[in-house]
Formats: C-alpha cells, sequence, structure tokens
C-alpha cells in the first residue's frame, strides 16, 4: 500500500508556485524575509520610543501594531488558508499566539511570535535552496558513461547498461558511474 504524498504547508503549493510567473514566484519566496525585517523594525521603533524618549503606551505601541497589520495579518491570513484546506501544523500555533496577543493588547509579544514565524520560514527556504543546490551539482559530476573492459577491448556505454559482472574501467581524475569491487 502506498502512501499519500506530504502535502506543502505553505500556499501556494509546489504545483501553484510553478505555474506563477517568474517575478511573482521571486516575491512570493522573499515575503517572509520582508515581513521579518519589517517585524525588527517595528520592534526596534518601539523600544526606541520606549527608552529612548520615554513615550507613553500609546506611542510606543504604534509601531507594534502597524507591524502586526502589515506583517501578521498576511501570516495569520495564510495559516487560516492552510486550515480551511485541512493542512496545518505547529504554525497554527504561532498564529494563535498572534492573535491572542493582539486581543490582550501585549503587541509586543505577538511581533516577536510574527519574527519568529516569518523569519523561521525565511531560512528554512534558505536552506531547502541550498541543500536543492548542492544536490544539483552532485547530481551534474555523476557520469552518464562509463568505460566497459570485455575481452580485452574497452567500450564506452551508457551507465544505464552496466550489468552485474561487467569489468568497468576508471580513468584518472574521473568519478566511479556505480557501486562495485575493486580488482
Amino acid at each position: 500500500m502506498q502512501s499519500a504524498p506530504a502535502q506543502s504547508e505553505c500556499p501556494p503549493g509546489s504545483e501553484e508556485l510553478a505555474a506563477m510567473p517568474h517575478g511573482w514566484q521571486k516575491a512570493w519566496e522573499l515575503k517572509n524575509v520582508v515581513i521579518a525585517g519589517i517585524a525588527l523594525v517595528g520592534i526596534a521603533a518601539s523600544l526606541i520610543l520606549r527608552f529612548g524618549f520615554a513615550s507613553t503606551p500609546e506611542t510606543y505601541n504604534w509601531p507594534l501594531i502597524a507591524t502586526l497589520v502589515i506583517g501578521g495579518l498576511p501570516l495569520v491570513g495564510e495559516l487560516a488558508y492552510r486550515l480551511a484546506r485541512g493542512r496545518f501544523g505547529s504554525d497554527l500555533l504561532a498564529g494563535i499566539s498572534i492573535v491572542t496577543a493582539a486581543i490582550l493588547h501585549e503587541y509586543l509579544a505577538g511581533v516577536i511570535v510574527v519574527l519568529m514565524l516569518s523569519g523561521g520560514e525565511a531560512l528554512e527556504a534558505y536552506a531547502v535552496a541550498h541543500a536543492s543546490s548542492v544536490l544539483m551539482a552532485l547530481a551534474r559530476r555523476m557520469p552518464s558513461v562509463a568505460h566497459r573492459r570485455s575481452d580485452g577491448d574497452i567500450k564506452d556505454i551508457r551507465v544505464a547498461v552496466i550489468g552485474i559482472g561487467d569489468s568497468i574501467v576508471i580513468y584518472p581524475h574521473e568519478n566511479c558511474a556505480v557501486d562495485g569491487q575493486v580488482i
């Protein structure tokens, strides 16, 4: 019995993302980086207003409220979209935390959750892209041709037709095309 493939946790899915024009794909990929940057700026502005200028809570909370609207609403909307489609995970708890912090007027806590959620997703996207590029580089190094020795002759053959018991010659600075026993 086959298991169902795991569904992507972030809308749009990989199929929908692939169907987007290239510019939109890049914008979607940078969304979490931008939201994390906005969260950092909002936190910094609030702290400067609070401790640098000894402002009132009404004043130093405005950057946090703006950050929750600009960065938190898209994240919570995205989580609601996933929930409606039956795809949710631990990020749902972050969305609940953002909404709860806003309701309780704990804006700094809400913005920190926005930063953690968007920053974590941005770092995850970076790690996946980096791992993909490393795997692609490794795949490019894989040989497609091997040198088979048969009856004293050496012939170039496709790697796909190498059989068990074939003797393969590997020249200096070449990668081995298959696993085997050194003779």
